[in-house]
């Protein structure tokens, strides 16, 4: 939930999950946006009620380039949620330089300084004497804003998400053919981690790597770059999360014991919204 707040004498912003941490891939975020007015109403209700959105410039990338009707659709449907979200990192390398700096995941996973921009965006002309007064009601925090103030840098992260595609159509066939060539290499090069709840974006980035190495009859395609971020994010820090049905097969796939969410697909909005309120009711007892 992002809250209005006091840094050394200034108005700034804080950050923080209650609870419940959601995180819908681009699928979701338009099917909700779309679709079943009543999934949406319990979507949103449930956000107020105390669970939070984790989202990122990969979900707002993907979703500026919604048009004409789907576009306004997705904009009301993200203002409608008002403050209760929480900007994450996309780049899941970040995010592991942190864990292994020691940080919490709570600091690990924010994207502080895309929140400082914004704020400092949204705010610049109301310096001192100028008479305006800075309204940080609800309405300030709408990720509607947010999207559109990322829009114009919508072709920079485009042009990174396609770089992303060409690491991994480079990468993986290269890992492949080495594991092919000897089948003890990956656990010497690329051993798995145990889980570790201080480093689940480490366990869950080595873990679909080794996946996607081992799964031979896979063709690396257009948007695997960018699934992948969301499938490490989404896994790592949400409580209950969707993604598209072979990143949720490959998320199953990943060493047990392990503390990760459950993941939904496309036909499962229904049953995510379900365990969302689920969860909430019994955080209330």
């Amino acid at each position: 939930m992002i809250r209005a707040g006091c840094v050394d004498g200034k108005p700034g912003l804080e950050s923080s999950v209650r609870g419940i941490a959601v995180y819908l891939d681009t699928f979701a975020i338009k099917s909700l946006a779309k679709g079943d007015a009543s999934l949406r109403q319990r979507f949103i209700a449930a956000l107020y009620d105390g669970a939070d959105l984790l989202f990122s410039i990969a979900n707002a990338m993907e979703v500026s380039g919604a048009q004409g009707a789907s576009s306004q659709a997705v904009r009301a449907f993200l203002d409608d949620l008002g403050p209760n979200w929480y900007p994450i990192e996309m780049v899941p390398q970040i995010v592991m330089q942190r864990e292994a700096a020691g940080l919490p995941p709570s600091k690990c996973c924010v994207a502080d300084e895309l929140l400082r921009a914004f704020f400092s965006n949204r705010t610049c002309e109301d310096l001192p004497g100028s008479g305006r007064v800075i309204d940080l009601s609800e309405g300030f925090f709408r990720l509607g804003a947010f999207v559109d103030w990322l829009a114009p840098q919508r072709d920079e992260h485009l042009r990174q998400s396609r770089e992303l595609d060409s690491v991994l159509k480079e990468k993986v066939p290269l890992l492949r053919a080495k594991h092919r060539q000897n089948p003890g290499w990956l656990d010497r090069a690329m051993p798995q981690v145990q889980f570790d709840a201080d480093r689940p974006a480490t366990f869950t980035f080595v873990g679909l790597m080794r996946d996607l190495v081992c799964d031979n009859g896979y063709q690396m395609r257009k948007g695997d770059g960018i699934d992948f971020c969301h499938a490490v994010m989404a896994t790592a820090f949400s409580t209950i999360a969707t993604l598209d049905k072979q990143w949720k097969r490959r998320v199953q796939n990943l060493p047990k014991p392990n503390k990760i969410p459950h993941i939904y697909y496309e036909p499962e909005l229904g049953a995510m919204i379900d365990a969302v309120e689920a969860g909430l009711a019994q955080l209330k007892q």
